[in-house]
């Protein structure tokens, strides 16, 4: 045989054993080719498309025998959203359906920049797999997938994080897989279907072959669909949905269920107590549901489970003694219920290994001591038993754990001795809470710790003693460190603010002395270094953070030219100057920041405010309160129509209040009290729906009250003493909701505004509502009272007339002043009807008649002055009244009794002059 005969036999031989050895087809390699040209691909991930062979193009695989291109794997490697360097984007060209051997198209986490999904997918009749997850696709999913009758995986998730959202309207999700019978796996996890009805029940329960299903934030309703038929069904995921309804019956004889995850649906009622025994079950998420009643659904029949997670119910009870023997355990959730008891024994006191990883506690009413056994846990990664009332010393068992990544202990009763230095075999180590317990952390000064990958440490009010932590240095993973509430002494090191990975810093009310560096160059999220000896200027960081408090520290000079973070408290100090023209501003490079919250209150700044501030319209908080600032309120005000509280209060402002102010529409919070403001209180006042603190006190307005500003809802701090101002106290007074009744109509009222930002929501809790009064006869700085202080001051005006009846329908007030005007009349009975009252002052006016018996009703009252009146007759006697003396009365020369010093009633006389009848006498006696 000639040797180009062997040749030609030897390259038949070859293409018959494999066929794509000159490449895929041709038409099959354009169309790729085309596939490619109408993507964007920034990292080059498609590089490797060139040459004749498409089959070793990198994400393609070939037929073996035939060359045809049957998959392409081209999910995006890179699975964070938040960082996808090598994303594919761009437009999906047509070629890419005449790919009609095709059966494996992955396109996942790419992003395709909200583009429809197109319906021209149907025409790759070979798929058997398919997956357009988080890729970036919006619109409606096209019906005629449902014509790729060979599917036996779809994954058409999308990626809650973006602002592409797919939906499905009504009817359409059965027409979409009724037909795709060989369907083992279903994924539509955050898939719009609000607009789907009930079809889809059905439509789910006819496809026999399905063993996997993913509708997690897919907005359903309604009660949890019946899946009874689906004989296969292992895996199963419902979550974040709104079914708000109990635990179906069907679900304990689904006898192949594997995973169940109903977490986050409003799911209520109890748990039926054979719930758990069928032994296939391994995974159960019932978390963030409204379920009830006790873990007696778990029995020595669930001892096959692995994951149980019970998060956030209404669960009650003791934990069983069951979790003992169950050794396929491995995650144990049951934080943020009711439940009570002692803690059972967390370990095998036979020696045997258990293999529990994750337990959770946190967040019930566990009493008792940390059991010993806990050291019997070798394998365990994560033991969180805070916010409960566990009490004992921590069992030395405990630090036998050396896989431990996360210990979390605070907020408990925990005593002893706490020795950092027996957590040696800690290696792994990443968080530690120990905070707010009644152990005493002891730290060595020469202790160098174990663990270089500790990202959390939290040791508030551990009665950590001396200087600066100094094992801190070695710590270049610390994410985030609270030492407040301690006893920490000397000055802050630098090279704490030199820790490659620190965002948050919380050293408040501590004895922490010193300078902080003149330059931070290191970012940072939140600085809390609040209630300490700090002194010097303020330093200049660099970057921006979101929260920064140096209140109530020694801290001199002038603010810097802007702002440090989106919420900026320096209260307290003793900052000087002006404050900048440019300051509303946050300085940053990188995000665009606004300023929310700012507090300068109790400074010596001087000046005027800025015009600058006054147009800062994202401002939600602006406290400028007692300083020396100067000047007038601008009409620019009406600019900040975020602004919630602004408090003046305790400055030398002048002017009048401007018209602008009713665009202010969201404020809840206004205090301009102790200052020069001159004119007429403003009706507009009555268009702020949402006032609850209103402060004028202490300034010249004159006039009359406006009669609609006592009609605001939910106004429950009213102070308009020490003004100009005249006229009666109009009886709309009773209108007054918030004063009259426990809590207003609408309780979402109450709630902190809401900023678009989620990560401010966290830091509102951390600052507090606070307003100056007078009450009980001195001046009184109030924090926190928009749920428990209801109060009106109109003392130290000019005010005539008579009190109206009306204000006895103000039940829920806690103080009453209308001291020093030029009120007559009597004392109204219903008065006798404020029995939340503590104090009430109607002294130093021109009040007649008896005092009311009805006011031995107010057994809250602790201050009554009702002197410098024209009062008659015997002071009630008996309850309260008993602890008041004579100071409370005198100055009304025909009132009598206790404590007053007796009057002597001469000549049948009373003692105001008149003939005293002996009805009198008897009514005198009865009040005693």
């Amino acid at each position: 045989m000639s040797p180009i005969s062997v040749m030609l036999n030897l390259t038949f031989a070859l293409s018959m054993i494999c066929p794509f050895i000159n490449g895929c087809p041709a038409d099959e390699r354009n169309y790729l080719l085309d596939f490619k040209g109408g993507l964007l691909d920034p990292t080059g991930r498609l590089s490797s498309w060139q040459g004749y062979n498409c089959c070793e193009w990198k994400g393609v695989r070939c037929d073996f025998h035939s060359g045809h291109v049957i998959s392409l794997h081209l999910k995006n490697p890179v699975t964070s959203y938040w960082d996808k360097p090598k994303n594919l984007s761009g437009a999906i060209h047509p070629s890419l359906f005449n790919l009609q051997y095709l059966q494996h198209l992955d396109l996942g986490n790419n992003d395709f920049d909200g583009a429809s999904i197109s319906p021209e997918f149907s025409k790759l009749q070979s798929l058997t797999f398919l997956s357009l997850a988080s890729a970036g696709f919006g619109g409606e999913v096209p019906v005629e997938l449902g014509n790729i009758t060979t599917l036996r995986q779809l994954d058409l998730s999308a990626d809650s994080r973006t602002y592409y959202f797919t939906t499905l309207q009504s009817r359409k999700f059965a027409g979409l897989i009724q037909n795709l019978r060989s369907l083992e796996y279903l994924a539509m996890n955050n898939v719009d279907m609000s607009m789907t009805n009930d079809h889809w029940r059905n439509a789910l329960s006819s496809l026999p072959n399905l063993r996997e299903i993913y509708l997690s934030w897919c907005n359903l309703e309604g009660t949890i669909p019946s899946l009874l038929n689906l004989t296969y069904l292992s895996d199963l995921d419902l979550s974040m949905n709104s079914f708000f309804s109990p635990l179906p019956a069907w679900f304990q004889n689904v006898s192949s269920l594997v995973s169940l995850d109903l977490s986050d649906n409003g799911v209520n009622g109890s748990i039926p107590s054979n719930f758990l025994h069928r032994s296939s079950l391994r995974n159960l998420d019932l978390s963030f549901n409204d379920l009830e009643g006790s873990l007696s659904f778990i029995q020595y029949q669930s001892s096959s489970i692995a994951n149980l997670n019970l998060h956030r119910n209404w669960l009650d009870g003791i934990i069983p003694l069951f979790f003992v023997d169950f050794t396929e355990l491995k995650n144990l959730v049951l934080a943020n219920n009711y439940l009570t008891g002692d803690l059972p024994p967390l370990g095998s006191a036979l020696g045997e290994v258990l293999p529990l990883s994750v337990i959770d506690l946190s967040l019930n009413k566990l009493t008792g001591n940390i059991p010993p056994s806990i050291g019997c846990l070798p394998l365990l990664r994560s033991l969180n038993l805070e916010n409960n009332q566990l009490s004992g010393k921590i069992p030395d068992t405990l630090f036998k754990l050396a896989r431990l990544e996360k210990l979390k202990l605070s907020t408990n009763n925990l005593t002893g001795i706490f020795s950092l230095s027996m957590m040696d075999n800690f290696t792994e180590l990443r968080q530690l809470g120990l905070s707010n317990n009644s152990f005493t952390v002891s730290i060595s000064s020469s202790w160098i710790p174990p663990f270089p990958h500790l990202r959390y440490l939290g040791m508030r009010s551990c009665n950590v003693e001396g200087d600066f932590p100094a094992f801190l240095s070695t710590q270049y993973s610390l994410v985030d460190l609270d030492l407040s509430d301690n006893k920490i002494v000397g000055a802050i090191p630098t090279w704490l603010w030199d820790l490659p990975v620190l965002e948050v810093v919380t050293l408040s009310n501590n004895q922490l002395q010193g300078f902080l560096p003149s330059v931070i160059s290191k970012k940072f999220e939140r600085v809390d270094l609040k209630r300490n000896k700090l002194q010097g200027s303020l330093p200049f960081f660099k970057n921006c953070m979101y929260f920064f408090d140096g209140s109530k520290n020694n801290f001199t000079g002038s603010l810097p030219a802007t702002m440090y973070a989106g919420y900026t408290l320096l209260s307290g100090n003793n900052l000087t100057g002006e404050i900048p023209s440019s300051f509303c501003s946050v300085h940053t490079e990188l995000v665009p920041l606004s300023a929310i919250y700012l507090d300068l209150s109790k400074n010596n700044l001087k000046g005027t405010i800025p015009p600058n501030l006054w147009g800062c319209n994202q401002l939600v908080v602006l406290n400028l309160a007692e300083n020396d600032l100067q000047g007038e309120i601008p009409e620019q005000m009406g600019k900040m129509r975020s602004l919630d509280t602004l408090n003046l209060y305790g400055n030398n402002l002048h002017g009048t209040i401007p018209s602008s102010i009713v665009n202010c529409g969201h404020l809840r919070v206004f205090d301009l009290g102790s200052n020069q403001i001159q004119g007429k209180i403003p009706v507009l006042f009555s268009e702020l729906q949402r006032l609850r603190i209103l402060n004028l006190a202490s300034n010249q307005f004159e006039g009359t009250i406006p009669a609609l500003l006592l009609e605001l809802e939910f106004l429950q701090i009213l102070d308009l003493s020490h003004n100009c101002l005249s006229g009666p106290i109009t009886k709309n007074l009773g209108k007054l909701y918030a004063m009259a009744n426990e809590s207003p109509n609408d309780e979402s009222e109450f709630a902190r505004p809401v900023v678009e930002d989620d990560v401010f929501h966290d830091y509102y809790s951390l600052i507090p509502d606070q307003v100056t009064l007078w009450v009980k006869g001195r001046a009184l700085a109030y924090e926190k009272i928009f749920k428990k202080f209801r109060f009106m001051d109109l003392s130290n005006n000019k005010l005539s007339g008579n009190i109206p009846p009306e204000v006895g329908l103000l039940k829920n007030l806690n103080a009453l002043n209308f001291s020093r005007n030029n009120l007559s009349g009597p004392i109204p009975k219903s008065v006798g009807g404020l029995v939340q009252l503590e104090s009430l002052d109607l002294s130093a006016n021109k009040l007649s008649g008896r005092i009311p018996s009805e006011l031995l009703n107010l057994t809250f009252l602790e201050v009554l002055n009702v002197s410098d009146n024209m009062l008659s007759g015997l002071i009630p006697q008996g309850k309260q009244f008993a602890t008041f003396d004579a100071s409370s009365f005198s100055g009304n020369p025909d009132l009598h009794g206790p404590p007053l010093e007796n009057r002597t009633l001469s000549h049948g006389f009373g003692g105001n002059g008149s003939p005293g009848s002996q009805e009198e006498s008897n009514n005198e006696a009865s009040n005693k």
